[in-house]
């Protein structure tokens, strides 16, 4: 019997995706990218975050978590992958969280993965070749190890650091068309949240007339707290399920008592964000 490694493994079902996606794939090398590229086989897979996203979040699940239409509002992208994933509730099952630091089998993104029992719809990657186990299990052994974030000596770690206190990240996205109400709201951070100011007067989600302007209803009561084990992720959860809509969360910055990290630095400036709660077709 041949014994192939998981990471050879991923390579080749990066290969089947690419295929279906672009014909019979005619063109490409053998790391499925086009001819001529200059491309480069990814580094061996290590259980790390910066390695699960080269060798599987951007090559195979990228194709359909992006952007705004993102199945459950989850962009897998470098930029979004972190903040959407750890301590941040399953759209699904609201239960679980999508990753729970040191629990893989507490972990949405484990049994979603594993096509195990309990899970809602199919097993991920959709409409692609399961991934092997061994892959699978450096995803969990990133869990059990508390799931950190990129080290700090990666470029990206380190481009975060460096920047002021600003939103990174938002979930729905700005403009979004929902099909329903959100169960919740995630807010991402450049840096670790001061849980003190998480209150009425920093986050506001406003009920927008159809001129724009802000109704006479009342705002809708929101929860807030720290995603487990990401403390620079807010998670915003209405008090009520949103009627069909438009809606402007407000997170103020500006002036004393608003918004910021633990370091005291501010957000500065009051963030706005729109979104639209379409009824049923």
């Amino acid at each position: 019997m041949v014994c192939v490694s998981g990471t050879r493994l991923l390579v080749l079902c990066s290969m089947t995706i690419v295929s279906a996606c672009a014909g019979n794939g005619a063109g490409l090398d053998a790391n499925g990218q086009p001819l001529g590229s200059g491309s480069a086989p990814p580094p061996p897979l290590t259980a790390d975050f910066q390695s699960i996203q080269d060798n599987v979040f951007t090559p195979i699940c990228v194709r359909c978590h992006s952007g705004a239409a993102a199945p459950q509002g989850l962009e897998l992208d470098a930029a979004h992958s972190y903040a959407l994933l750890v301590g941040v509730p399953s759209n699904e099952q609201s239960g679980l969280l999508r990753v729970k630091p040191g629990a893989p089998d507490g972990s949405y993104l484990v049994l979603k993965l594993e096509g195990a029992a309990g899970i809602v719809g199919a097993q991920m990657p959709f409409g692609a070749p399961a991934l092997p186990q061994a892959t699978i299990d450096v995803v969990r052994q990133w869990i059990t190890n508390g799931a950190p974030p990129a080290a700090v000596g990666s470029a990206a770690a380190a481009s975060a650091a460096s920047t002021s206190f600003a939103v990174a990240a938002i979930s729905p996205r700005d403009h979004a068309r929902l099909s329903g109400s959100p169960p919740r709201i995630v807010v991402a951070f450049s840096h670790e949240v001061d849980a003190s100011l998480l209150n009425e007067t920093t986050l506001r989600l406003e009920i927008v007339a159809a001129d724009g302007t802000p109704s006479v209803a009342p705002s809708v009561a929101l929860s807030a707290r720290l995603a487990e084990g990401n403390p620079s992720v807010v998670l915003l959860t209405p008090q009520r399920a949103l009627d069909p809509g438009s809606y402007r969360l407000i997170l103020r910055g500006g002036g004393g008592g608003g918004l910021a990290d633990v370091n005291a630095q501010s957000l500065d400036v009051d963030y706005r964000s729109e979104f639209t709660v379409q009824g049923a077709p």
